[in-house]
């Protein structure tokens, strides 16, 4: 019986976004916003990166302050699948260390659905994965916005003290770890924080740490039912 679950991110945790992915979408979601806004780009540009900075992601804005956008139509055009599965990198090891980690896995996006599931495929990892929620079955909920979390473990069936986050933003570890959630900073530039109890420069050390994380959220589990 599972009693833990990694979440894992999947942008610049499973895959190396920032080699080439990042650019696309963004420039993708420039050119979106645009058309649809009547803005020129350098505005657009500037429009897309304070929506970002300030609700988390662009769409988050979108909807506050554009109603009249149709996410759905957003996503599409902003993850141009046929050119961004090209540019895919994943993280060294990826599919060894999936393989080692104990547990069930699932995948918590800001990404689309159809962009999780295309990239898990194009790196032969979906197998490893029980579940890939994307904010399209979020209800366009975001990280860091805790109701994200909330939502993704009623699906689950789960409470958020049964979960191992793994991600690289700390904004995203700083809810989890509020939630009761035990969480890892992935990335070759992590370095201790208090809102982690890990980090992991690459996928050898993840799986390296992994025993002692789990039972870290094992005690931690039977505390928060005591």
């Amino acid at each position: 019986m599972t009693t833990h679950y990694w979440l894992f991110d999947l942008d610049n945790t499973l895959h190396d976004a920032d080699a080439g992915i990042f650019a696309i979408i963004n420039h993708h979601m420039t050119t979106y916003l645009a058309t649809k806004l009547n803005l020129p780009l350098n505005k657009a540009s500037a429009l897309r990166q304070q929506y970002w900075q300030q609700y988390g992601a662009t769409l988050a804005g979108l909807r506050l302050h554009h109603p009249q956008i149709n996410p759905q139509e957003f996503l599409l055009a902003s993850h141009p699948l046929q050119i961004i599965l090209p540019q895919l990198k994943p993280m060294p090891g990826l599919h060894q260390a999936l393989l080692q980690l104990p547990g069930e896995k699932i995948i918590f996006s800001n990404g689309p659905k159809h962009y999780v599931q295309a990239l898990t495929e194009e790196m032969h990892v979906q197998n490893h994965f029980q579940r890939l929620i994307g904010i399209d079955q979020n209800n366009f909920l975001y990280k860091p916005n805790p109701q994200a979390y909330l939502t993704v473990c009623k699906q689950l069936s789960i409470h958020p003290s049964q979960c191992i986050m793994v991600d690289d933003s700390l904004a995203n570890l700083g809810t989890a770890r509020t939630l009761g959630m035990r969480t890892i900073w992935y990335g070759k530039h992590t370095y201790p924080q208090t809102q982690t109890d890990a980090i992991a420069a690459n996928m050898s050390t993840l799986v390296q740490i992994a025993p002692v994380i789990l039972q870290t959220a094992i005690r931690h589990r039977v505390n928060s039912l005591q």
